[in-house]
Parts: C-alpha cells; sequence; structure tokens
C-alpha cells in the first residue's frame, strides 16, 4: 500500500461526520426566478441537480444500509450513521427547494415521481454491490463539484445569498462524508472494475439526466432555443467557470487502482466554514 493511500484512510477514519439541521432564514418571495447571476443557463441547471438529490439521498442511504451488515469497523459503522443523517437532511431541504420551483409552473411533481419510480425499480432489480457502486460514483461527482463551489469564487458568482448560503452547506457536508460510502464499498465489495464500469455508466446516464430537466424547465421558460442562453451554457461548462476543465483531473483519479477520495485533502474547507459561525441543531 502506498504512502498517499495509507495517508487518505487515516484521514477517512478520522472524520467526525454530524447531522446539522441548519437555521436557514429564507424569504423565498425574495428570490429572482433566474436566482445564479440572472443567467437562465446556470439557474436553471442547479435548479435541475436539485430534482434529482431527494430521491438520490435516499437511494445513497438505502445503499450504504444494504451493505452495513459486512461493516465490522466501529469507527465507520459511527460514520454511516452521520451520513444517513447528511443525506436526510439534504433530501428534505432540497424538496423544499424543488417545491418552491413550482411557482414558476415547472413539472415538479411529474419529475419527482418519475424519479421515486426509478429508484423504486433500482432497489428492486440491481443488487445492493451495484447500488453501493452507483453511489460512490455519484457521491465521487458531489464531492469534486463541491470542491469548487467551495474554493473557486467564480463557481458562486452571482448567486442569490440565500441559494448560495444553502449550496455551501451542502458542499460542506458532501465534502466531510465523501468517503463513507467508498470505504463501505471497499470493504464490503472491493472490485476494480465493478467501481470503474459503474462510473462510466454513472457519468453518461448523470449528465443525460441533468440535460433532459433542465431542457424541460427551458421549454417551459420559452428559453430551450434560444442561442444566447446556449452561448452561456458553453461559458459555464468550459470558459468560466469552466465546470468541466476545473473537475476534470479530480474527476480521472477516480478510475486509479489505489485511489482514495481523501486523497483530494480539504479538510480546511470545513473548519473554514464552521468559522463563519453557521446557524444549526446538531441532530
Amino acid at each position: 500500500m502506498n504512502s498517499k493511500l495509507q495517508k487518505a484512510q487515516a484521514i477517512s477514519s478520522s472524520m467526525e461526520i454530524p447531522g446539522r439541521k441548519m437555521e436557514f432564514e429564507f424569504d423565498l418571495d425574495d428570490i429572482p426566478k433566474y436566482w445564479y447571476g440572472d443567467d437562465v443557463f446556470k439557474s436553471t441547471f442547479m435548479n435541475a441537480l436539485s430534482c434529482l438529490f431527494p430521491e438520490g439521498e435516499r437511494m445513497f442511504m438505502d445503499a450504504v444500509r444494504d451493505n452495513q451488515h459486512k461493516i465490522s469497523d466501529p469507527q465507520l459503522l459511527q460514520q454511516i450513521k452521520g451520513f444517513i443523517k447528511q443525506e436526510a437532511i439534504h433530501g428534505h431541504e432540497h424538496a423544499q427547494y424543488n417545491d418552491y420551483l413550482k411557482k414558476w409552473h415547472y413539472p415538479i411533481d411529474k419529475i419527482m415521481a418519475f424519479e421515486k419510480k426509478e429508484k423504486v425499480w433500482m432497489k428492486k432489480w440491481l443488487p445492493r454491490k451495484h447500488r453501493l457502486a452507483v453511489t460512490c460514483a455519484l457521491e465521487h461527482f458531489t464531492a469534486i463539484m463541491a470542491h469548487q463551489v467551495l474554493t473557486n469564487p467564480e463557481s458562486t458568482e452571482g448567486m442569490h445569498p440565500q441559494f448560495k448560503e444553502m449550496w455551501r452547506w451542502h458542499a460542506i457536508e458532501e465534502t466531510e462524508h465523501k468517503a463513507v460510502a467508498y470505504d463501505v464499498y471497499q470493504q464490503a465489495v472491493g472490485s476494480y472494475w465493478l467501481r470503474v464500469l459503474t462510473m462510466i455508466n454513472v457519468t453518461i446516464l448523470f449528465c443525460l439526466r441533468t440535460s433532459i430537466i433542465q431542457a424541460i424547465f427551458l421549454w417551459k421558460d420559452g428559453q430551450l432555443f434560444n442561442p444566447k442562453v446556449w452561448w452561456k451554457g458553453f461559458r459555464f461548462y468550459f470558459l468560466k467557470p469552466g465546470l468541466v476543465p476545473t473537475i476534470w483531473r479530480d474527476y480521472l483519479d477516480y478510475f486509479r487502482r489505489d485511489f482514495h477520495p481523501w486523497m483530494h485533502d480539504n479538510r480546511e474547507l470545513l473548519g473554514e466554514w464552521e468559522a463563519e459561525q453557521q446557524k444549526y441543531k446538531t441532530v
């Protein structure tokens, strides 16, 4: 075992993962439709991501629970409890966020119903080790995107303060628990090929799913065929903040045999966020 992997595993085993019930002071009537820099593309992209979270978080929790019986490490078992608490709260907060989107006549209920049916199908037909591999892949996506939210000022430039606060909190907790599902996978399953082939499949489906939901929002807004919107989308993905090039190297690290999420050591971000005197209740 190389020293980088050993260090990452040591960091992972030292992590405390508290459940936090945030005290957001939202005034939803104060939030404009295009709350992300008055940008149609960026706002609908983030709204589409939010639509994936409530059922996605439930799937993550189920996948980890269904493999928990193979874990004997008491520290990891404790981290699993924290992971489940955090993901449950994330799902709740994003469900409320998504309900707010109905204000603009987006078909949120239909999207949520489809997401729920898909996750029920996955639980029925996909073996638990495969659902855990899916969870690991998506947790890697959320972790590397969260890092950009927390470190790249351009990635949150122009966000409405209330939504920015929520996305930063979500990013912090995704960073905090980014290795839990992976550590469970390594102990309960361990297959390298299942892990990386699942990531390829998840990458395609995650991008496709997000794009379809965003396209629905753009169509509802009469913006789907607006070339200015798609130019802004190109800028968002490749120029400023350049989502694809900024996460690309971290994304590819997942395909290393000796990969571990805490090889990307960004624990200092957790302390910086706490130092801002956040308002929450530990649960």
